[in-house]
């Protein structure tokens, strides 16, 4: 009759760290997985050693040895969780021998301040020795060189204190010790030499820990089937008190639960080992029948089995791990916010974007926005505006900004994006559309970009180098001043105000296209008030501008122009937000209400 022992296996920390036998971690194709039933049978047998210490009884080797009969003649076979996977590898330094490392200094010497001896004279008078000719060069020498020195004191009881000291500190020394001398009336000492000097540390090695990741609340079965005369009552009660006591399994840091159970419930293996390797299947150590207990309580570093590719008592059996589930995007749909006219999203960096590199950032999110849309209506990631059809191209005019026939949309109605600046840096980019809310489309098209970061660099070999990281903003942060519904009379510019005319020819002010003229046009044009006072804010500065795909070729500075810095004061208030010239729907020509100056 046979006989089944089911065991039950937990990791509460999610990890199992283990490495097969005679492999090398850097080189490990597969990891231990399943558990190794060597490495059972070895726990159980140095737990069993724990137990009798702790029970106080006599060792009753006889039965370590009915206990290790029993797991080596017996089979096993596994249920492994599905949703195990391997992890990736880490890597650390850990400490090895304790060793004496040589100084790495030029004379490979150290010089240390030791008490010298005072000796008898020829009169029995106390002095200090003088230095030989051989010690002057030697002194002369650690001048020239530069020469780390050690200064040694010795205290009443003995005991010794060692303290590096450059040569500069060491000379700060001799002027203390010359005021001491003057105090004591005699020499306190002198430099001497100690020719194999060295600091005693620990060695390192780079050691890489593999691992598997396994759910802490899913558990590793063992099946193991022996023979029914081996495992009575007595002995599977000798395998609990043994179980009862193994803490880690593996490495030190795998924490581990394991007890034995007597059903599996609808549990089955779903791994069983053979002898023959095929095709996708991975080595398992596990012990012989004939395994004797020196063979199982061999010490890893032992001459007899360190040398061994398989210990002596093992041998090698083949797994074949269950398919892991087919693993599938989990789509997380964003929260629809309904009335949403203002998106946020926090601006992250390494190297910070650039003042005139703003257009840049709105144009490239822009697409992605555009992208991710045409996505979400067709199902087609290669779908493009021009390849969709008319009802879609319909569907994203707002958000484009311009209708199925590819003609600009009246009355600024479309989707903005802009860039609030604090201090003179980019910290927050703002999706705003006045006319109607984001539907949850839109919501989620925008947010999809968001995940990716976006390069704010020209266009060119470095182009995806400099690149920003964009956090959606809540509910709960408040809308920048100016998206609010606050009135006000006075605005400054938050970026560069570019006109959408050139205003200067052969270096002069075109007449009637001045900055001031052209904005007081501008604000009659969008309604925002019949007339305004502009006062120009420092000198001009060059910036990238937005240009259309279909004036590409047209472009004489690659894109950039003329900005300026302004202050609007109207003589009534008004709401914003406001937003006026060249690319303004792309982050230029931005303001912000700031209080009416005296």
């Amino acid at each position: 009759m046979m006989s089944v022992v089911i065991l039950r296996q937990e990791f509460p920390l999610g990890r199992f760290h283990a490495t097969p036998w005679r492999v090398n971690p850097f080189d490990d194709p597969y990891g231990e997985w399943p558990p190794s039933p060597w490495r059972l049978v070895r726990a159980v047998t140095a737990r069993w050693y724990q137990w009798v210490r702790e029970a106080e009884m006599d060792p009753d080797l006889g039965k370590l040895e009915k206990l290790q009969r029993a797991l080596c003649s017996s089979r096993y076979s596994f249920y492994l969780p599905p949703e195990a996977r391997k992890g990736n590898s880490l890597r650390q330094y850990q400490p090895t021998e304790l060793r004496m490392d040589a100084p790495n200094w030029r004379d490979r010497g150290v010089f240390v301040r030791t008490p010298k001896v005072p000796k008898k004279g020829k009169k029995g008078q106390q002095g200090e020795k003088e230095l030989s000719e051989d010690e002057k060069k030697i002194e002369e020498r650690v001048k020239k060189l530069g020469i780390k020195r050690l200064s040694l004191t010795i205290d009443d009881d003995g005991k010794w204190t060692v303290e590096v000291k450059t040569l500069k500190q060491a000379a700060r020394d001799e002027a203390s010790i010359s005021r001491l001398e003057n105090i004591l009336g005699h020499p306190t000492g002198g430099w001497q030499r100690i020719a194999d000097a060295g600091i005693r540390s620990y060695g390192t090695s780079l050691v890489q820990d593999n691992y598997w990741c396994v759910p802490p609340e899913a558990s590793v079965w063992w099946f193991i089937e022996g023979n029914d005369c081996d495992w009575d009552e007595g002995l599977k009660s000798v395998l609990a008190n043994c179980l009862e006591r193994i803490t880690y399994f593996g490495r030190a840091e795998t924490l581990t639960r394991i007890r034995p159970v007597e059903q599996s419930g609808e549990i089955k293996a779903n791994c069983k080992l053979t002898e023959q390797r095929t095709a996708g299947t991975v080595p398992v150590l596990v012990p012989c029948a004939e395994a004797t207990p020196e063979d199982i309580e061999c010490t890893t570093d032992d001459p007899s089995a360190a040398k061994q590719t398989v210990p002596p008592g093992a041998r090698w059996l083949y797994a074949k791990r269950p398919d892991p589930p087919a693993s599938r995007e989990c789509r997380r749909v964003p929260e629809h916010r309904p009335d949403c006219h203002l998106m946020q999203f926090a601006i992250g960096w390494n190297v910070a974007p650039e003042r005139r590199a703003i257009v840049r950032l709105t144009a490239r999110f822009r697409g992605a926005v555009i992208r991710e849309l045409l996505l979400l209506k067709t199902k087609d990631a290669s779908s493009s505006w021009t390849k969709t059809s008319r009802d879609v191209r319909e569907s994203v005019a707002d958000m484009i900004g311009k209708n199925a026939d590819g003609e600009p949309l009246n009355g600024h109605c479309h989707t903005e994006f802009l860039v609030w600046c604090e201090d003179g840096q980019p910290t927050r980019l703002l999706v705003w559309r006045g006319s109607r809310a984001f539907d949850a489309e839109e919501q989620e098209a925008i947010l999809l970009a968001a995940k990716r970061d976006v390069s704010w660099a020209a266009a060119g070999p470095d182009s995806d180098e400099w690149k920003v990281r964009l956090v959606p903003l809540d509910r709960a942060v408040p809308p920048p001043p100016g998206f609010d519904g606050q009135p006000s009379k006075v605005w400054e510019s938050v970026t560069l105000y570019v006109p959408p005319r050139h205003y200067l020819r052969s270096g002069k002010v075109r007449a009637g296209e001045s900055i001031a003229e052209q904005i007081c046009r501008e604000v009659r044009k969008r309604e925002i008030a019949q007339d305004v006072q502009v006062d120009l804010l420092g000198t001009p500065q060059w910036v990238a501008v937005h240009v259309p795909p279909r004036k590409a070729t047209e472009r004489t500075f690659i894109g950039d122009r003329r900005g300026q810095m302004v202050r609007l004061q109207f003589t009534t208030p008004v709401v914003g937000p406001i937003r006026l010239g060249h690319s303004s729907s792309f982050g230029l020509g931005l303001f912000r209400p700031v209080e009416e100056p005296r």
